[in-house]
């Protein structure tokens, strides 16, 4: 058997499927907003079926980021250390994080020439870097594959427009640090940005049904172009 963790946000939560404690944002009333009639119409769950895969520990935790120092932050050791389970660990952890950073305006790098080879977990690059070395540390036989961040849409308005900078910083700022710990990490990309689609959302941030199947759709591509992923007919998880 194949067993798959998440290290996500909101986006990646649903109700009974993270740890007990962490915050969640698809609860069973924002399920219905967002018309997800199951876990199934969830992005990674979708991703799991067509890699014939069982989660392992969906470590999602709502209004999270890479950054921070301590839980909830993603870099944190509680987060790191719980993506396997008593019975199991992960052959494949999916990394999808991020939007946080870029929605509180998190600076990318701090300044290397007064802080050379330090470290800081307020910055998204150091935090996103220390955060991969441990798990690569603690999960030696998985397979890490990091998603870059999608942009999204709003439904039924047309007119709405995707923020590319906050607080001074792109967010495709984000996207360039992810590809360029992954290369430097040698581990597996995910560039699904790179794919220039938009995923549906009510408010800007948190993927309907068929946002959560855009995701979906654009990891499974990834995958099967870089790890041959095998399973059933693509044309099953379009519905």
């Amino acid at each position: 058997m194949i067993f798959v963790s998440i290290v996500g946000d909101s986006i990646s939560t649903y109700e009974g499927y993270n740890p007990p404690e962490y915050a969640v944002y698809y609860d069973k009333e924002m399920q219905q907003v967002n018309g997800l009639n199951s876990v199934y119409d969830t992005w990674w769950a979708k991703v799991n079926q067509r890699m014939h895969a069982y989660l392992c520990v969906n470590n999602s935790y709502s209004g999270s980021k890479v950054t921070g120092n301590g839980f909830p932050a993603a870099s944190s050791i509680e987060r790191i250390s719980r993506l396997k389970t008593a019975s199991s660990s992960p052959d494949y952890i999916l990394v999808y994080i991020g939007v946080n950073d870029f929605g509180n305006g998190v600076k990318i790098r701090q300044d290397r020439v007064t802080n050379p080879g330090n470290n800081n977990l307020l910055y998204f690059e150091d935090a996103y870097e220390y955060m991969i070395s441990q798990i690569q540390e603690q999960y030696t036989d998985a397979k890490i594959i990091c998603g870059t961040l999608l942009r999204s849409k709003v439904k039924r308005h047309e007119d709405w427009i995707f923020p590319e900078s906050y607080a001074g910083v792109r967010f495709e700022d984000y996207n360039d640090a992810i590809r360029r710990i992954t290369k430097q990490k040698n581990i597996l990309l995910a560039d699904i940005a790179k794919q220039n689609i938009r995923y549906e959302t009510l408010d800007g941030t948190h993927p309907t049904a068929e946002g959560h199947k855009t995701i979906a759709h654009a990891w499974i591509k990834c995958l099967m172009e870089r790890e041959g992923v095998q399973g059933q007919n693509y044309e099953t998880i379009q519905r």
